[in-house]
């Protein structure tokens, strides 16, 4: 699931992506009476449909359909309805929808024949993106594998925590859905006041979680708990042989800063030698620098860990279903419904099987609205979940650019 999500990518890009990235738990279901997303996709005639060269991985595709048809069959209220363009749809019409495609693609043998399908019985929609013109910016997040220790041993000294009974979410909707609609705002309450919960100063260096018995799990490097925090999950490897699942279960929701973006500020590496692992080995070499340069990240993530039963699933995204990695997309669920079958446009890394990059690419692809995040704001914005491990790893600290976002909707009936 989505969390505070920031991709170390090019110098280049540097200065946009040095920003803020967030998450939360399952997000709700849509119920009746919810106020409609702004409208930022327009329909596209059959003559501007985009080649739909996409049928070399099926089963992946199938995969997050499945996981989309049981959100509109089983958790959606029924009554919910979906703008996207100027049409409202149901939720019985977008698992229709869904099934529709799912034989529809199933049954296509080349791009021709999905496509004469497509535009007899389906519409297209066009996100308009952040300029009005269609641009939308693609980042990339996976979910890290990590070497864990259930206990405080050894090399094993720095722990993730549970989420602490003393933090209060509050929904400042309940008290002005008309102001405030979605807002929340975390803090703990010292002498009858509401105030911010601990930083992660207050937290690592200070100790303020410390003897609580919240500690999940314990880890070697810092640097890998950021990498956690930042992604939102990750699959841990025991000292003892098992495996669990770590997953988001909240966040003091302070500030996000990057301790990249410290580095950089402070001159300790520059803006030419950004990356993921540069930044790894800096502090590998300045431990007495790691913690106080981590700290300038105030927002802290609490976690859940749960034994892996099922390794061939991602982590559960927004929606509460398995991510697919090359397939789920995160998007902001004002704009984009969650669950809606899209289909993107944008330029990711080439990797061989080592996660080697090996360049850069266009690349068109289905894929399914099934997560969100901090970051992921506006209808010019996608998270591509590249999946778990080394290769995924390789495509998410490295994709960064525009590109372009469809949506598909069966026709309603005349």
């Amino acid at each position: 699931m989505k969390l505070n999500r920031r991709r170390l990518v090019p110098a280049a890009a540097l200065p946009l992506l040095l920003a803020v990235a967030g998450c939360s738990l399952v997000e709700r279901a849509p119920k009746y009476g919810d106020l409609p997303p702004a409208n930022a996709f327009v329909q596209v005639s059959d003559d501007q449909f985009p080649v739909f060269d996409d049928l070399s991985d099926k089963q992946s595709l199938l995969r997050s359909l499945n996981e989309s048809i049981a959100y509109f069959r089983e958790q959606v209220d029924k009554r919910a309805m979906f703008p996207i363009g100027d049409k409202r749809f149901s939720a019985e019409h977008m698992a229709r929808s869904l099934e529709a495609f799912a034989k529809l693609y199933k049954d296509a043998k080349t791009p021709e024949e999905l496509a004469r399908g497509l535009k007899k019985n389906f519409e297209l929609y066009k996100s308009l993106g952040s300029d009005g013109k269609g641009k939308v910016v693609y980042s990339s997040y996976y979910e890290p594998v990590l070497e864990a220790s259930p206990v405080k041993a050894g090399k094993f000294q720095h722990p993730i925590y549970k989420r602490p009974p003393d933090l209060i979410q509050v929904s400042l909707g309940a008290f002005d859905p008309e102001k405030w609609r979605d807002d929340e705002i975390y803090g703990r309450v010292e002498n009858e006041k509401l105030v911010p919960y601990f930083s992660r100063k207050d937290i690592d260096i200070d100790k303020a979680l410390a003897g609580r018995g919240l500690e999940l799990a314990w880890f070697e490097h810092r640097f890998d708990i950021m990498d956690l925090h930042v992604e939102g999950s990750a699959r841990l490897h025991f000292t003892d042989g098992r495996e669990f699942r770590a997953r988001f279960a909240g966040t003091n929701n302070l500030k996000f800063r990057g301790p990249v973006t410290a580095m950089v500020e402070m001159g300790l590496i520059s803006r030419d030698e950004v990356s993921h692992e540069r930044a790894k080995r800096y502090l590998d070499q300045h431990k007495e620098m790691e913690p106080w340069l981590l700290a300038t990240n105030k927002r802290y993530t609490f976690f859940s860990i749960t034994p892996l039963t099922d390794p061939e699933n991602g982590p559960l995204g927004s929606m509460g279903k398995p991510l697919v990695g090359g397939r789920s997309i995160a998007v902001d669920k004002k704009y984009a419904p969650l669950g809606a079958l899209a289909f993107l446009k944008a330029p990711l890394p080439r990797i061989d099987a080592d996660g080697t990059l090996l360049g850069v690419a266009p690349h068109a692809r289905f894929a399914m609205c099934q997560d969100t995040g901090g970051a992921i704001l506006g209808p010019g914005r996608v998270d591509y979940f590249a999946g778990t491990g080394a290769p995924a790893k390789a495509i998410a600290t490295n994709t960064w650019g525009p590109g372009e976002l469809y949506l598909l909707v069966m026709k309603l009936p005349d």
